[in-house]
């Protein structure tokens, strides 16, 4: 009876994942459709638009990645730094978390007497270092202070350029290390987590974005893209159901 009970319990929790997947995954591409509209102004730089700096520079990256270079250090570097950060907001180890998920989620944090605690905090731990874009926040601040000071033709094109490129290794990389967990999760959890990564940086990353280019405005991104996923939920529900 115990067996079956878990069974059910098991597939309850698949389902449960799916259909959050099913909601995150609009969410996501209404959210990135959102910010390349409000993108899609003038820059000082070139005649080109700040959107295609960002995609340009998105599609340089995706090219380094893909043929020529991976630059692995630079994202453990940013790994590390939030990892720290997460375990002095949120307490455990980080190289315990790393044990427990090498060997069944029973790492440091389990003595004590700490049990569930401890295991939320490690969730934490482990997941934190993944939704904050370091690199792009650096951008958006190097930018919003150089265009304080330089003439912005010389700052827009450089600046939203870099943004493309650092927002596309932030998230290839994040895709690269979630790969190596692949093995240990389900389709469907390791669906939830990329959609999850990629939501929470766009969310990081869009409110940063203002810093470097204040035609941008985050606020208005995300209603556009409530908006959006919604007419995306509404039509899924009548294609199913009506």
């Amino acid at each position: 009876m115990g067996k079956i009970s878990s069974s059910v319990v098991s597939v309850v929790g698949r389902l449960l994942k799916v259909a959050m997947v099913v909601i995150v995954v609009p969410l996501a591409v209404a959210l990135l459709l959102s910010l390349l509209d409000q993108l899609n102004v003038p820059s000082a730089s070139g005649g080109a638009t700040f959107r295609e700096w960002v995609l340009r520079g998105a599609w340089t990256y995706i090219g380094i990645h893909l043929l020529l270079y991976r630059p692995v250090r630079l994202f453990r570097i940013s790994h590390r730094l939030f990892s720290t950060l997460a375990v002095w907001l949120f307490g455990g180890q980080v190289a315990s978390v790393e044990q427990g998920a090498g060997k069944g989620g029973k790492g440091k944090e389990s003595k004590g007497g700490k049990g569930e605690a401890a295991a939320q905090g490690s969730t934490l731990v482990a997941f934190s270092p993944y939704v904050i874009p370091l690199y792009t926040v650096l951008v958006c601040a190097a930018g919003w202070a150089l265009g304080r000071s330089l003439d912005r033709a010389l700052v827009d094109g450089p600046v939203s350029f870099l943004l493309g490129m650092t927002l596309a290794f932030h998230w290839l990389m994040t895709a690269d290390q979630l790969q190596q967990q692949r093995d240990q999760w389900h389709v469907e959890t390791y669906g939830l987590a990329i959609g999850l990564v990629f939501v929470l940086t766009l969310i990081v990353g869009g409110a940063c974005v203002p810093w470097a280019v204040p035609e941008v405005s985050f606020v208005r991104a995300l209603a556009d893209a409530l908006a959006r996923a919604q007419a995306i939920y509404s039509a899924i529900i009548r294609q199913l159901f009506f």
